[in-house]
């Protein structure tokens, strides 16, 4: 198993915009996944807010690495209607990552991206650890690189963390 994975969706690439800061910063893959029908214009502006209020699973596209490949995941999300993107949802509800670690960054308008967090605890059966939440703003006046390398320590430390604190077999036998 590698490392570190990049899972990200971007409808208006602002979420894009992070992705691509983060594999410049770590050289970290990353795996996009892609709407299969088009979200340009009002009409993509009106699915969207019906996908986000009914919880629909639109059709959607991944291209990258295999996830089973990595231990650690970090997913990369817009916040949609005070919560999480659809295509994401559809994503997260056709692979098991139970076994992989998860850490997720939300871009936002305004509100929501703890919604969005929740709803992928939901999802992956686990709380992901670390999270960040970036405003649009943020992002399109420049991110604070700070902010990523930041992130990036914690992503790292978390994965130590978690290798540390597991025991080991023989110190818990598996009961008869």
């Amino acid at each position: 198993m590698n490392d570190i994975l990049l899972v990200c969706y971007s409808r208006t690439g602002n979420t894009r915009l992070v992705a691509d800061e983060l594999v410049r910063l770590t050289g970290w893959p990353l795996g996009l996944i892609h709407d299969t029908r088009p979200r340009a214009g009002a009409s993509g502006d009106w699915r969207c807010m019906l996908d986000a209020w009914l919880r629909n699973r639109p059709d959607y596209r991944y291209e990258g690495p295999a996830l089973e490949r990595f231990e650690h995941i970090v997913l990369l999300t817009p916040v949609w209607m005070k919560g999480l993107a659809a295509p994401l949802r559809t994503f997260l509800g056709d692979h098991d990552l139970s076994r992989q670690r998860i850490s997720v960054i939300c871009t936002q308008g305004g509100r929501g991206g703890f919604n969005a967090v929740e709803e992928i605890a939901r999802l992956t059966r686990q709380v992901p650890s670390p999270v960040q939440i970036l405003l649009q703003s943020e992002v399109l006046g420049g991110l604070s690189p700070q902010r990523l390398e930041d992130f990036v320590v914690q992503v790292l430390a978390s994965s130590t963390y978690q290798r540390d604190r597991q025991r080991p077999a023989w110190l818990s036998p598996v009961a008869s």
